[in-house]
């Protein structure tokens, strides 16, 4: 019976499997073939020149030095404020449910369509820039300064921190109740038990957080790409702004090595993590 549940489970999840490999491993693979020819015109074999050139073009670094350094920022920004929320929402005993339907709105509604509102608030002329009119503060081009990371950053927190704290609340409705009132009859303070129980036990679901975190921070391109265009501000030119001009110039050549680049990077922070989250499993479970 074993046997056959297994052969049941692999016939159904066989066509996903075969999809991603169409398309998404076939063209990967094939792709690096182009990372290590010279132009699409004689096609001769350079070795690894795309990937030393990539790595000393001055727009390439750029990209690279801000898309880290978002990473590095918002990340930890949308982790702490999302488990900030949760546990507020998660002692709440009214209204709740209405909370987390409104927190998923982000995920709901098409980027396509929310990005009207973002030009609203943030344009030259928009609603931001004329309270600081008002108010007596000089106007700014946003899509030109580098308060634009900051609006990436808002966007991106916006966006994700809706799925994060309902990740959270799972967690934390998993932590046994016992852990709480023993620590309570002890006299330890709220900050005490949150830091003994909580942070422990939701370790777990904090690596889920993070993971998912990790891989959404590459899908704000879409909303800075809508509201900036292929040449923002120097500050929020990312390395996705960096490939889709590159595919948009058909320079497959550096397109390819920007993917391979990307993808041993983010293998390198996801190893880095795992490895980070197996040694708090192993010396609390």
């Amino acid at each position: 019976m074993k046997n056959k549940r297994n052969i049941w489970h692999t016939l159904f999840i066989l066509p996903s499997i075969l999809g991603v490999l169409l398309f998404y491993g076939v063209p990967f693979i094939y792709s690096f073939y182009y990372a290590v020819i010279d132009n699409m015109a004689e096609k001769n074999f350079i070795g690894i020149s795309n990937f030393i050139d990539l790595a000393q073009n001055s727009t390439f670094q750029l990209a690279s030095n801000n898309t880290l350094l978002f990473i590095a920022v918002s990340i930890p920004f949308n982790m702490v404020l999302s488990f900030a929320l949760a546990l507020l929402l998660y002692s709440m005993n009214r209204n709740r449910k209405l909370m987390l339907v409104m927190l998923l709105l982000p995920l709901i509604i098409p980027s396509g369509a929310i990005i009207n509102f973002w030009k609203v608030l943030f344009d030259y002329n928009g609603v931001i820039n004329k309270v600081l009119y008002q108010l007596g503060f000089t106007i700014t081009n946003y899509s030109k300064t580098d308060e634009s990371f900051l609006i990436m950053i808002l966007i991106y927190t916006w966006k994700n921190i809706g799925y994060c704290i309902i990740i959270f609340i799972s967690g934390l409705s998993k932590i046994p109740r016992v852990y709480y009132d023993q620590y309570r009859l002890e006299g330890a303070t709220p900050f005490q038990v949150v830091k003994n129980v909580t942070l422990i036990y939701i370790s777990p679901t904090a690596f889920v957080v993070l993971l998912m975190s990790f891989i959404n921070s590459f899908k704000v391109f879409k909303e800075i790409y809508l509201l900036y265009g292929a040449y923002p501000a120097n500050r929020i030119y990312t390395l996705q702004h960096y490939m889709n001009n590159q595919f948009l110039a058909i320079n497959l050549q550096k397109l390819s090595a920007a993917a391979y680049f990307m993808f041993v990077v983010i293998g390198f922070v996801l190893f880095f993590v795992f490895r980070i989250q197996k040694k708090i499993t192993d010396n609390y479970y």
